[in-house]
């Protein structure tokens, strides 16, 4: 005998679809967001040079290692800002070797920040290799956003796929 009744014990995964839909467009929207900072600051941003400082020095516990990277840096019109940068500490360490710079000037990085509003800052590095960060921050981005189009039901038919393997004699 056949059960003839639709199940209703399944809630409608629409809302639950849409969710994860709009996780992986927020998060691809943010990514993309940053890339383009970065680019508009290298395109108007004005010029300056930082100096790198680890902010956590005597804020570490014993026996552990932490780095916060923390630039200092003047504006064109005298004023002293400090920003904490996201780009990769790992990143900073290859930027004098891949530069040339003399030992001395290891802790100087150039900042392009926004004149309007200086907290809104970046480092440049050797290569431009601060876009590392920025690219793949992407790549995660697209990637979230296909696993969530992937796990949802949007764009599936649901009839259940039928594979019928079973040899036919005609």
């Amino acid at each position: 005998m056949e059960n003839t009744q639709p199940d209703t014990n399944k809630p409608p995964a629409q809302f639950r679809d849409r969710a994860m839909i709009l996780f992986g467009m927020i998060v691809m929207i943010l990514a993309c967001a940053f890339f383009i900072g970065a680019i508009t600051l290298d395109v108007i941003g004005k010029e300056a040079v930082g100096k790198l400082s680890n902010a956590a020095s005597g804020n570490c516990s014993a026996g552990k290692t932490c780095w916060t990277s923390r630039v200092d840096f003047t504006t064109q019109s005298g004023e002293q800002v400090t920003f904490y940068p996201m780009t990769f500490p790992m990143l900073l360490d290859f930027d004098p070797f891949l530069s040339g710079r003399p030992y001395e000037q290891y802790s100087e990085y150039q900042v392009r920040y926004l004149e309007a509003y200086p907290q809104i800052a970046k480092i440049k590095l050797a290569f431009f290799l601060e876009y590392a960060n920025t690219i793949c921050g992407l790549g995660i981005g697209a990637f979230i956003l296909l696993l969530s189009y992937l796990f949802s039901s949007f764009g599936k038919s649901h009839k259940p796929i039928v594979i019928d393997l079973s040899k036919r004699n005609q």
